[in-house]
């Protein structure tokens, strides 16, 4: 097992020194759950897609390195770009959100979400896109201003709520997974299982637990929604009260094979605040 896991399992694992409460959280494994939510025989006969996915929605994840100095007036082109996709009835594409990374990861990225109802949508969009002449030029326009973009296409899990649009003065705890291959469904099980004990702490913590489709896949995408870092401090411990975690954590962490977990802040343009 990587360097990375075995750090994990520590910060999971709690030391003498700390307090009752902290020290609750050695992890143990259960011998079985009490039940699977997804068939383990469907599994054989089935996409990930058509049995742990919430609904036809495609969500689009957009990721741009920006070069530092060129900052304001990539966000300046950006929103007028967005601006364009929500004005023209051919681009199907929704914005749902758009952050930027504020630690845990490079800064000057930023990251957009769109969704598109069904795959139907995105063929539309591709197609209407290259001849829309505004939207040709407000997206070339944006070429000087970024070093790195990623396109990935990925899909809701059913157990996980719908990316909605958000209000206030939050931040978003964005954290990646790459699974092993062959282990998305019992991730799926465990998870449908672990997500009501984060939804139990509060119930607007989570915002988005998306699975790729093209990019790379077996990649995983947790998207937390916290009032402020130490609003998600506390929310984290709260969830170690719930004795089921443990089985979740135990579980799951020997199917990841690299993780990543990066604050982000919403952009002024973001409907998702």
């Amino acid at each position: 097992m990587s360097c990375r896991l075995t750090s994990l399992y520590n910060l999971l694992s709690c030391s003498s020194r700390s307090s009752s409460r902290l020290c609750s959280r050695n992890i143990h494994t259960s011998p079985t759950l009490s039940a699977w939510f997804f068939s383990k025989e469907k599994e054989k006969s089935a996409g990930h897609s058509s049995l742990i996915s919430k609904d036809q929605s495609v969500y689009e994840i957009v990721s741009e390195r920006v070069v530092p100095k060129d900052w304001e007036n990539y966000l300046k082109q950006k929103e007028d770009l967005i601006n364009c996709i929500s004005t023209s009835s051919d681009i199907k594409a929704e914005h749902i959100a758009s952050w930027n990374i504020a630690t845990g990861g490079n800064l000057f990225t930023a990251i957009h979400l769109f969704r598109y109802d069904g795959w139907h949508e995105i063929d539309a969009t591709r197609a209407a896109v290259k001849n829309n002449k505004d939207y040709l030029q407000l997206d070339r326009s944006g070429f000087p201003f970024i070093t790195y973009k990623k396109i990935e296409l990925t899909k809701n899990f059913s157990f996980w709520p719908s990316p909605d649009k958000r209000i206030g003065d939050n931040v978003y705890d964005i954290r990646s997974y790459s699974l092993k291959p062959g282990s998305m469904y019992d991730w799926s099980n465990y998870w449908a299982k672990g997500i009501k004990h984060r939804s139990a702490v509060r119930k607007d913590v989570p915002y988005a637990g998306l699975f790729t489709q093209l990019g790379q896949l077996h990649t995983i995408y947790h998207i937390w929604c916290y009032q402020s870092l130490a609003d998600r401090k506390l929310c984290r411990e709260g969830t170690w009260a719930h004795p089921e975690w443990n089985d979740v954590v135990a579980n799951t962490v020997p199917l990841v094979t690299t993780m990543n977990t990066q604050i982000a802040e919403p952009l002024p343009f973001s409907p998702t605040k």
